[in-house]
């Protein structure tokens, strides 16, 4: 049997009828379509069994699939052909047919000297050499960017400046933990904490071995955190839609929300000291 040219005609004409043709060749292997939650769940990640691969596969191919169906009439050819060179992997192993022998490398690691001449660069210039404005050199930036956004908003949201415990910082994913469980605030239902712990732990794994992670799984933790962090719809309360950039929650009493969130902390952490912001970054009863 000859053998199909999928990836590697859209590697070298990254046309839109050409990815529309990738994007229905990785749907027709990826199987039946799997939930967006088990997707994800699989595509954040870090360690695994023998037996979850065939699912993780299929996890990433659709979840591929998906970046690609987004990105078609705005990328570069350079998107196009990192994305093809990292599910070549996955392809591989559901479909022995598909030419791939024409993908040499695709790395996941640079040297500390590009990183920090880019770090250098982004602080005299405000961008990196052109050379390194690629998927290579930039989606690990982006993680960082990510995190950011994540614990800003999570420090926002309860109103922590910071928090010690024995000279020890309070960290991330205990101030998330806290903020899951809270019941004197109202979330929307567009956001999933556990969604939000599995990105959390993914950034953390990642943004510490300093490995690029693939597109795509960078795409699902965007769509993640974006309910939460940067939500688009408006909060309805007593008849009222309220726009907001903290639209994700809501509080009616913040002085029973604050002793909630201090008891929360102080039961598992019974030293703790916190320092609270002069605002909470919350949308709060009139």
């Amino acid at each position: 049997m000859s053998k199909t040219d999928h990836l590697k005609s859209t590697y070298y004409d990254s046309s839109l009828k050409n990815l529309e043709s990738l994007i229905n060749y990785l749907e027709s292997i990826g199987g039946k379509p799997l939930t967006s939650i088990c997707r994800r769940q699989n595509a954040f990640k870090t360690s695994w069994t023998q037996k979850d691969l065939k699912l993780i596969t299929r996890c990433h191919i659709q979840n591929a699939a998906e970046y690609l169906g987004h990105i078609k009439t705005d990328c570069s050819a350079n998107q196009i052909k990192v994305t093809i060179a990292d599910v070549a992997y996955y392809v591989k192993s559901l479909d022995s047919n598909e030419d791939l022998a024409f993908i040499l490398l695709s790395t996941n690691t640079l040297p500390s000297a590009i990183h920090f001449d880019s770090a250098k660069r982004l602080f005299f210039t405000h961008q990196i050499r052109k050379q390194n404005q690629n998927n290579y050199a930039t989606d690990l930036l982006t993680l960082y960017s990510i995190r950011l956004s994540l614990e800003s908003r999570v420090r926002g949201l309860l109103g922590i400046d910071f928090a010690t415990s024995n000279s020890k910082v309070i960290g991330l994913s205990t101030l998330i933990k806290v903020a899951k469980g809270l019941q004197a605030v109202e979330y929307t239902n567009s956001f999933d904490w556990t969604e939000i712990e599995w990105v959390n732990h993914w950034l953390n794994h990642h943004m510490h071995r300093h490995i690029r992670p693939y597109p795509w799984v960078i795409f699902q933790a965007l769509e993640s955190l974006k309910p939460f962090v940067d939500p688009k719809e408006p909060i309805v309360k007593e008849g009222r839609a309220i726009h907001s950039f903290y639209s994700a929650a809501y509080v009616d009493n913040e002085e029973e929300f604050e002793k909630e969130i201090q008891s929360a902390l102080e039961t598992e952490f019974p030293e703790i000291e916190i320092k609270w912001l002069s605002k909470r970054e919350i949308v709060k009863k009139k």
